[in-house]
């Protein structure tokens, strides 16, 4: 499995632009829909998918979705678990990826039945904008209070519910069906039936709250 920089590029400029999927009471995370991710330094003119607060190059990996994985390909010195990678690599649930000397991530796969992956920092820098963590789209991802979920929302304590709400591609677009989510409210409309992800996108239920907005 090979990748080269002149291939990232032509992804990346064909991939949508990031959006930022905002929950009340919950935080903030990116939704990176694309083959490829870019990761790099938060600096100014510097336009990358995902950018990190810290010492970085300004392009300093490639993430590739292929088939149900994701492979980063390093730009700069990386490491996996401490191990110091030079080629594409396959990552695994749970592993760390170190960029440079200090900024560290963690990849972590929920659940075994969705390639969506999150990418969130363990080093004590920062994303730009502000995130809670990174949300690598495959082809549906699950907003909710189980373990398993992609994004984890603990209802408020004395309060118990189980709904949640499941994102799922549709052709080109990204589509959303509440699951057990009472009084739904879509951009102010009462709904019940699957909505399309817009950005300005706003959300109301009595499970979640939450809007989707670009980055």
């Amino acid at each position: 499995m090979r990748f080269s920089t002149l291939t990232s590029n032509r992804l990346k400029k064909s991939m949508p632009t990031t959006k930022v999927l905002w929950i009340d009471g919950v935080g903030s995370y990116a939704m990176c829909d694309g083959s490829s991710i870019s990761i790099g330094q938060a600096a100014p003119g510097n336009v990358v998918d995902l950018a990190i607060r810290g010492e970085l190059s300004r392009r300093a990996c490639f993430v590739h979705r292929t088939g149900g994985d994701h492979v980063v390909e390093p730009i700069q010195s990386m490491k996996i678990d401490g191990r110091s990678i030079d080629r594409p690599a396959i990552l695994t649930d749970g592993c760390v990826l170190t960029l440079g000397e200090r900024v560290q991530l963690r990849y972590q796969r929920p659940t075994l039945l969705s390639s969506t992956a999150r990418l969130e920092l363990v080093s004590q820098h920062r994303w730009q904008p502000i995130l809670n963590a990174a949300l690598l789209l495959g082809e549906s991802c699950v907003v909710g209070p189980e373990e398993q979920a992609h994004v984890v929302c603990l209802p408020p304590r004395g309060i118990s519910w189980g709904g949640k709400f499941l994102f799922f591609r549709r052709g080109n677009e990204w589509m959303c069906r509440a699951i057990d989510c009472q009084n739904l409210v879509v951009d102010g409309i009462p709904t019940s039936a699957p909505f399309l992800l817009k950005p300005g996108l706003r959300v109301q239920s009595d499970v979640a709250c939450w809007s989707l907005q670009n980055q």
